[in-house]
């Protein structure tokens, strides 16, 4: 009994998301975002600026969905991206700004509401 308990606690701790901290800077237009993770203990930065483009795990992030989400909003052209020849998929911060601001608003994510 003991042994299966641990194994669930370390199945668990396997599978859990780290720690995410999402940092807007002050409204404006060249507003970005400084995301933290927590790694192995320490915390790691990634600053974004305005006019930046992040990959569709770090937007699942800002955005506090899932990968799968936006990876179907992608696939179904509901959010704009930019695919580099070789290399995942980025979205343009400005994009996500637009679909958090929908997310807020609506709580999902409405086409019509996207200007589309």
């Amino acid at each position: 009994m003991y042994e299966s308990l641990q194994m669930y606690d370390y199945l668990h701790m396997a599978y859990s998301r780290p720690a995410v901290e999402v940092k807007w800077d002050p409204r404006g237009p060249s507003q970005g975002v400084t995301i933290k993770r927590e790694i192995d203990g320490e915390w790691y930065a990634w600053r974004v600026p305005y006019n930046g483009a992040v990959p569709q795990a770090m937007a699942a992030d800002i955005l506090g969905v899932s990968l799968m989400a936006v990876n179907n909003w992608v696939r179904s052209s509901a959010i704009r991206h930019i695919k580099p020849k070789g290399q995942p998929s980025l979205i343009p911060l400005s994009e996500v700004k637009k679909v958090r601001k929908v997310l807020l608003e609506y709580g999902r994510l409405r086409r019509q509401a996207l200007g589309e």
